[in-house]
Order: structure tokens, then C-alpha cells, then sequence
């Protein structure tokens, strides 16, 4: 970001840099999983789908790094006599680590499907 930004878009959060590395984080998990679930996944574009995921947020403001694995859930019972070869993305297909840098303060952030809850849960891993 330019110069010029920083300084606006400092001006409109009241936190340290700490909270504000862990809310960009936040914002980009959260962008990441409503941009992309219910797309079309089947067995050949896969890893694709795992790339361009991280590629596209990779593109995002302080992201310097993104992981992604996408679990084959719903794909390995597919018979050759099934209509369509493919399921939809869902939460707990994924499997994701973003890194953030915001201005010297690194926060990494997991999303994974968590079975305990039944949910695919968004979480800060470290910080610091």
C-alpha cells in the first residue's frame, strides 16, 4: 500500500498494530470462504482450485503467504455411472493457513473443519 494509505487508513482504527494484523487476518479468512464455497471441485481441477484460492489471496492487502488443501470430501465416492463428476466446495473440505504482516507484526490464521463443533472454524494461531 502507498505511503498515503497507511496514513488515511491508520487514521480510522483505534487499535495497535498487534489487533490490527489479527483483524486484517480476519478479513481475508472471511473473504477467502464466502468467495469461494459452493464452487465446482471435482478430482482434475483440485489442486487448481487450491492455487488459484491461494493466488487470489495472496493479492490482498498485508497477505504475504496463503496454504491451502482442499480435503476430497464427496469426491471419493463418485462412481463412473454418476451424472455429474464433481460437488460442490464446502467448509469442511478446507483446509487453510493465511500469513499476515502488518507492519512488522506477523499473524497467522487457520481455518479448518473442527468435528467437536461441526463447523469450520476461523482462528488466530499465533501473533507476534
Amino acid at each position: 500500500m502507498t505511503k498515503k494509505m497507511d496514513q488515511v487508513a491508520d487514521s480510522y482504527f483505534n487499535c495497535n498494530d498487534s489487533e490490527r494484523a489479527a483483524f486484517e487476518l480476519g478479513i481475508k479468512l472471511g473473504a477467502l470462504f464466502h468467495q469461494f464455497i459452493g464452487t465446482p471441485v471435482s478430482s482434475e481441477n483440485l489442486d487448481i482450485l487450491e492455487r488459484a484460492i491461494e493466488k487470489t489471496t495472496e493479492r490482498q492487502a498485508f497477505v504475504t503467504k496463503a496454504e491451502v488443501k482442499i480435503l476430497p470430501k464427496g469426491l471419493e465416492n463418485r462412481t463412473e455411472s454418476a451424472f455429474f463428476d464433481y460437488t460442490t466446495l464446502s467448509g469442511d473440505m478446507l483446509e487453510v493457513k493465511v500469513y499476515v504482516n502488518f507492519k512488522g507484526v506477523e499473524a497467522v490464521g487457520r481455518m479448518e473443519y473442527i468435528s467437536e463443533l461441526d463447523y469450520p472454524l476461523m482462528y488466530l494461531e499465533s501473533i507476534g
